[in-house]
């Protein structure tokens, strides 16, 4: 995994605290999620679900009013392979009304 974040654009200030302003003239606020660049796609996917439901009831909130709310995951893998999202991201996507984008590149070993 090579970027793991939530985005959202708004025009007040309900995302604070969990988010950060990064684009003030758009209201394009931004949560950066950690993940552990020598685990398995899967794990970082672990890793990336348990901080979501960490903060369940914030990104719920945030759901009202926010566009372009979106769990945006960038991966460079070695090779071409599944990326399988289990039911428990789909389902905290699906409570907190966002979507969930996907890039993808090889890298060099692949």
């Amino acid at each position: 995994m090579t970027n793991a974040l939530v985005r959202c654009t708004r025009h007040d200030d309900k995302a604070a605290g969990l988010f950060e302003l990064v684009r003030a003239d758009i209201g394009l606020w931004v949560l950066e999620l950690d993940h552990t660049p020598k685990f398995t796609v899967a794990e970082q996917i672990s890793e990336i679900t348990a901080q979501l439901q960490a903060s369940i009831e914030q990104l719920q909130i945030i759901r009202e009013g926010s566009a372009d709310y979106t769990l945006h995951l960038a991966f460079d893998l070695d090779e071409n392979k599944p990326i399988i999202y289990p039911p428990s991201l789909s389902k905290i996507a699906s409570d907190c009304g966002f979507a969930i984008e996907t890039y993808t590149n090889q890298n060099e070993d692949g």
